[in-house]
């Protein structure tokens, strides 16, 4: 007792901080001890005098009678939902309460688990107090107190019990001396009494001390026995609570097998939709268009779309039986849980025969065989109990399972049937109404223009002076020739000339002569050529040269114009196209190079010579020009390269472009800006449209001019998996390995993987088993291709292999599906996955994952296999797959978050974001989301008008809330903006910066290497540490990175990125002077400035908090989720009061990832600052 406490001084006001945490403090107002039934405090023997009534001798003690009369059934813990139990009695038989006995051996009355480790409250049936708020009896014992109302004199009388027991044991040891008196045998007229004078005979020694242990032995047994009552009944309960448990996951098992049964039905629904609306729009072009009434190929289109409706009704027949074939087998599950639980409660354990349990009794002991057969047979249900208990919770953790793996089954379909209800929704929407010349006539609602069938399809082109547009077409031709005359290759040349849309040259520069033309569509197949010709036909027009004009009313005269822009929606196919084009044109590329006619500018990373005609960007980059040059005063012309992605900064960039098209000349001195939008498989109606409204109409002669070339495409002999496969990695490689040592060479391939993890783990499988091929076998070389390569490693991709008789793999993610060719592809082995960012406004989280592609995806894949001669394309997934596939992805526009979009647009001057140029505008909800957002970090005024702290904000080529960390840090009270810089530098270098290690031998090699960089704060405050850790090292940094697991070309893309952001911060005025060069001494960083450094992130990141639940999990504070911390993170399996999270993925569960501790108080502090 002494060793836990239980045994000090209490007094009536209240327990001690350790008492309070364990039992809970007394209800307020209440002024005697709550009533309990205390096992410990015996009874004295009858007439003798209680040894504790002297209250001078016990001062701080509780009289006995006192305590007793204020104890009584309230008060003990209650394990939360146990049903009442009707009519239960008193296991040990007794009305009222009993004494206890407080041996350490057999434990005391106060019931099961309540002699030493929990609150002895209350002697009910389970150990706690018989009448409480939630029913009759608890699990006191168990650690747990939900009720107020506790004895202030507990330790009174557990003091009291300690003692009385002290002097029983005394009064026992001298029973046997001269004088005294059996206490067992409590009568005065007996001898051996005090009156008694006369020795004790041996043999009435012997029989006093045989009748004492008996005595003794019988009261052990009888506490024994109401002990194993008072388990068994609790064991019930839990039983009982077990099974209802078990019977509502039943239930709810049943609620989600009929949810997953309507999303099948919504799915079905929504390809049916597609197909009737599909089948609409045939017939309202039927009337026109040859190749739809053409009698002579109807049977056989309808053919092919009775077996397209048949494929589908069997993909859905088998998805649907799929369900009703796990909901099923959960239910035959469920009844066989509860029958094996039935049966388990009938089977009962082998009890101990009597000459077992018997052999301590004495011949002459009167009822000592009965109190055995309770005992024993008490143990014996206490054992089928807690087997039964031990059944019911496994059966419960399997159904838990099993409906989590349901539940995120259920998600998918919903994010599924989602997409497609807006697809419908977006592709049905009607068209605007466009000016025609003869005339429109309507046709199951959509408007089929006569132009083009009773007279000429645009109206004539005004009459130019002859002499003019002949002196033009010789400069034009003057000057294309010296530009073809500098290659330097004359094969490149000869090659230029091969492609498609050589042909087309003339087409391609004739509409964007005049001043009035400005928009042209280019619908350019896979191989044509566009994305490395069109921009150097561009550059070798006339208009496209540097001109010094006057701006408005302004008598200041600037130079517009002399360059084309060419996008590119990767940085990967930026910097190869335009190391392409600078081959072709015989020019140097790099920054340095004062000759050079072509650069790029990607994120972080810019070439550009001063002399440069054609520079290469990616989106994104395009539109952080626009911040500074809101016109586009160094361009002549723009190219927007591969539009059908619809990415969120493509849709940004072409409504920048409708305003530039659309505002005064008097912006750019009088000079147009031309804009070239080009695209293998984009929807040329609805571009044209965008672009051939009344604004553009009238500053332009005419609308949008559309030519359509064909591309250059062999054969591709298409294959799909006859049943869906179980282990897509496992597959590939499988498949590799099979084109390698079946098909000749020369012929390499390219395989489609989802990110740069699954790429690096394949690349290093392919390497291991190639080292086992046979000689004859050609050797086979892995090489990666993903954004976040460096330019060295992309361009070793797009080269042949030096070594002879050795394919090569290219390992890619869906970056190789446009804009850049692989030369060598023969072979293309597609997994059918990608990862796709969406938005999930529940959630108020963005998510990547990998998902189905497109079926414009998989026939993108399928093309680069024939770009150079016949080839072949391997597809992981079955045609019933690829069939069930969309059409298209849904525009990012639709599914993204749109916050740093609507940055851009306040920060370009854009009040009323809801009236911008869109293609496809998103949900209004979604805008009035990124607006309160932006309004919290900052960045917007509450009028809506971008602050100061904004538009620096959008300076930064970061997300919105890492540039709100940024520019927190820089300010006097944190002045931490360079430990910043280094943590920004890792989490947006791509892939995180440590590998994942899965083997248990790795994991153990390299925990002691990471111990140095891993911090207690968390996941941000380590890649601090690893960062200046690395930039510390001097010697081989590449050996650094290999010990402790880190990714060597995330590292060195994290300080590529870190140097542009100090610079751009230098520029800024947010650091006051140059850094020191690297490497400098690591210091590491105090605790201090680490709580400094989680403050500044919780400024752009107090939406994802979570706090400690009672259960031990983390509820996020915007939306009330659970989330687990993820496994790599460097806080998992800590508990701390609360959480911040920068990233979180879905696999079978909610993870966060990024993970620090923080305090509650920050986050409100964070919440609360305006």
């Amino acid at each position: 007792m002494k060793k836990f406490g239980f045994g000090k001084k209490g007094g009536d006001d209240g327990d001690d901080a350790s008492r309070n945490a364990l039992f809970g403090g007394r209800k307020k107002g209440s002024t005697g001890a709550a009533q309990t039934d205390n096992p410990y405090a015996q009874q004295a023997a009858q007439g003798t005098a209680d040894p504790y009534a002297d209250s001078a001798k016990y001062a701080n003690v509780t009289p006995y009678q006192q305590a007793r009369s204020q104890l009584g059934g309230g008060g003990g813990g209650s394990a939360p939902g146990i049903p009442p139990v009707a009519g239960q009695q008193d296991p040990s038989g007794r009305a009222g309460g009993y004494g206890g006995y407080s041996s350490e051996k057999y434990g005391s009355g106060g019931g099961y688990g309540s002699n030493r480790y929990a609150s002895n409250a209350g002697s009910d049936r389970y150990g706690a107090s018989a009448a409480s708020a939630r029913g009759p009896g608890g699990y006191g014992g168990f650690g747990r107190n939900d009720n107020e109302e506790q004895d202030s004199n507990r330790d009174a009388l557990l003091s009291g019990a300690q003692e009385r027991f002290t002097q029983k044991q005394q009064t026992t040891t001298a029973g046997s001396g001269y004088g005294q008196g059996d206490v067992h045998a409590a009568s005065q007229d007996s001898y051996g009494g005090y009156g008694d004078q006369r020795e004790l005979t041996a043999e009435e020694q012997d029989e006093a001390e045989t009748q004492a242990i008996l005595s003794e032995k019988r009261q052990v047994q009888q506490e024994s026995s109401a002990s194993v009552s008072r388990s068994v009944q609790m064991a019930r309960q839990a039983n009982d609570v077990g099974r209802a448990t078990l019977a509502r996951l039943g239930a709810q098992g049943e609620r989600l097998h009929n949810t997953e049964k309507n999303l099948d039905l919504a799915a079905n629904q929504n390809k049916i939709a597609q197909d009737r609306a599909a089948e609409l729009k045939t017939l309202n072009r039927s009337m026109f268009a040859v190749h739809v009434s053409n009698p002579f190929t109807s049977k056989q289109r309808q053919q092919k779309a009775d077996e397209d409706v048949l494929n589908r009704h069997r993909s859905e027949r088998d998805q649907r039986e799929t369900t009703r074939r796990e909901g099923f087998s959960a239910n035959q599950r469920m009844e066989s849980n509860f029958r094996d639980i039935n049966t388990a409660g009938v089977a009962r354990p082998q009890q101990r025969t009597k000459k077992d349990y018997g052999k301590f009794n004495l011949e002459d002991e009167e009822g000592a065989d009965e109190l055995e057969d309770q005992i024993d047979d008490g143990i014996t249900e206490l054992e089928g109990q807690v087997s039964m208990m031990n059944m019911v919770s496994r059966a419960i953790g399997k159904e838990v399972d099993s409906q989590n793996k349901q539940i995120d089954r259920i998600m998918t379909k919903s994010d599924a049937v989602d997409d497609a209800t807006r697809m419908n929704r977006e592709s049905n929407r009607p068209p605007k109404k466009q000016k025609t010349g003869f005339g429109t006539i309507s046709i199951g609602g959509k408007a089929i223009s006569l132009d083009g069938y009773l007279g000429p399809s645009k109206p004539p082109l005004p009459a130019k002076p002859t002499a003019t547009k002949t002196a033009n077409k010789a400069l034009a031709t003057k000057t294309s020739s010296s530009r073809e005359r500098s290659a330097v290759d004359g094969g490149l040349l000869q090659a230029r000339k091969a492609l498609p849309i050589w042909r087309h040259k003339e087409d391609i520069q004739e509409p964007l002569r005049g001043p009035g033309n400005s928009i042209l569509v280019l619908v350019g197949e896979t191989g044509s050529g566009k994305s490395t010709q069109v921009p150097q036909f561009l550059a070798a027009e006339p208009w496209c040269r540097r001109q010094l004009v006057k701006l408005g009313d302004s008598s200041d005269e600037v130079y517009v114009g002399g360059m084309v822009a060419i996008t590119q929606p990767r940085r990967v196919a930026a910097t190869t196209l335009a190391h392409r084009v600078a081959q072709e044109a015989g020019t140097p590329l790099g920054k340095g190079r004062k000759d050079g006619k072509v650069g790029y500018s990607v994120r972080f990373d810019h070439q550009v010579p001063k002399g440069a005609k054609i520079k290469f960007l990616t989106e994104g980059t395009l539109l952080q020009e626009l911040l500074r040059d809101p016109f586009l005063r160094r361009y002549s012309a723009v190219v927007v390269d591969e539009i059908h992605e619809r990415s969120l900064d493509v849709d940004l960039l072409v409504g920048f472009l409708k305003q530039i098209l659309i505002a005064e000349p008097k912006h750019r001195g009088g000079v147009p800006l031309k804009v070239v939008i080009m695209s293998a498989t984009a929807n040329v109606d609805a571009i044209k449209g965008f672009f051939d409204d009344d604004e553009i109409l009238q500053h332009s002669h005419r609308g949008a001019d559309v030519l359509r070339i064909k591309g250059r495409q062999f054969p591709v002999d298409v294959q799909h998996e006859s049943h869906p496969v179980a282990d897509l990695q496992d597959a590939l490689l499988k498949r590799i390995f099979k084109i390698h040592t079946e098909e000749p060479l020369p012929g390499d391939i390219l395989a489609f993987l989802t990110g740069q993890e699954e790429i690096e783990v394949v690349q290093k499988l392919i390497d291991e088993y190639s080292a086992g091929l046979a000689s004859n076998v050609p050797k086979i070389k892995a090489v990666p291709l993903y954004g976040q390569l460096s330019i060295d490693a992309q361009r070793a991709a797009f080269l042949p292999v030096k070594s002879k008789f050795t394919r090569k793999v290219v390992l890619a993610t869906n970056i190789a599906e446009t804009s850049v060719t692989v030369s060598g592809v023969r072979y293309v082995v597609d997994g059918g996955k990608a990862k796709i960012k969406q938005f999930r406004p529940r959630l108020g989280m963005e998510s990547l994952l990998a998902k189905s592609i497109s079926k414009s995806s998989a026939i993108q894949r399928t093309g680069r296999a024939g770009r150079e001669a016949p080839g072949k394309c391997y597809r992981l997934y079955t045609e019933a797959g690829f069939d069930s596939m969309q059409l298209a992805d849904l525009p990012e526009i639709l599914r993204n978050d749109v916050l740093g979009a609507i940055l851009t647009m306040k920060a370009r001057g854009i009040q009323d974001v809801l009236s911008f140029p869109l293609m496809d505008a998103p949900e209004t909800e979604a805008i009035e989301r990124a607006l309160v957002h932006l309004h919290f970090l900052g960045a917007l005024n509450d009028d809506g008008s971008i602050t100061s702290f904004g538009e620096t904000m959008a300076k930064f080529p970061l997300s919105a809330s890492l540039g709100a960390v940024l520019l927190t840090a820089a300010k006097p009270e944190y002045d931490c903006v360079m430990e910043a810089i280094d943590i920004i530098s890792c989490l947006t270098a791509g892939e995180d910066i440590f590998l994942a290690v899965h083997s248990e031998e790795g994991q153990e090699d390299v925990r002691e290497f990471r111990k140095e960089l891993q911090r207690r704060e968390g996941d941000i405050i380590t890649y601090l540490t690893t960062m200046q850790q690395y930039t510390a090292e001097n010697s081989n940094r590449y050996e650094w990175c290999k010990k402790r697991k880190l990714n060597i070309r995330t590292m060195k893309q994290a300080l590529n990125i870190r140097r542009q952001l100090r610079g751009m911060c230098l520029k800024e005025k947010l650091l006051d002077e140059v850094p020191a060069a690297d490497p400098q001494p690591f210091t590491p960083v105090s605790p201090e400035r680490a709580e400094a450094l989680l403050k500044c992130f919780l400024r752009g990141f107090a939406s994802k908090t979570a706090m400690l639940a009672p259960d031990a999990s983390y509820v996020s504070v915007q939306g009330k989720h659970v989330v687990a911390i993820h496994p790599a993170s460097v806080l998992h399996g800590r508990k701390v009061e609360a959480i911040m999270f920068l990233e979180h993925v879905y696999t079978n569960k909610n993870y966060a990832k990024k993970v620090s501790v923080v305090q509650a108080t920050w986050i409100a502090e964070a919440l609360e600052r305006k």
